[in-house]
């Protein structure tokens, strides 16, 4: 099991607008494939960035619900949406939890 923190980063402004497609288009569709979205964040200090945390059980769960993700009809639009909203910049980070961690 890991879990991939992402953040993306609104064009100057439009950081509401992206939290908000986010929660109520974004990860909807991602849950609808089968992933498993732990939370969604806006940053304090930062109000254009928006932070998601999934949850995937390993390498083959993650291919097959994103492969799922892009195929279906809603993504074209999505996408479009998603890149008009988005500076460009995006990171993710890759966590294993710990034999002892709360989140395994």
């Amino acid at each position: 099991m890991f879990y991939e923190i992402r953040t993306e980063h609104a064009r100057a402004g439009l950081g509401p607008e992206l939290a908000q497609y986010m929660d109520e288009t974004v990860i909807p569709l991602h849950r609808e494939m089968g992933m498993t979205v732990v939370g969604s964040f806006t940053v304090a200090d930062d109000e254009d960035s928006f932070v998601w945390i999934r949850r995937f059980e390993d390498a083959a769960d993650r291919e097959r619900v994103l492969d799922a993700v892009h195929s279906h009809p809603r993504c074209a639009t999505v996408v479009d949406v998603v890149s008009a909203l988005l500076s460009g910049a995006e990171s993710t980070v890759r966590l294993e939890p710990t034999p002892r961690s709360g989140l395994r």
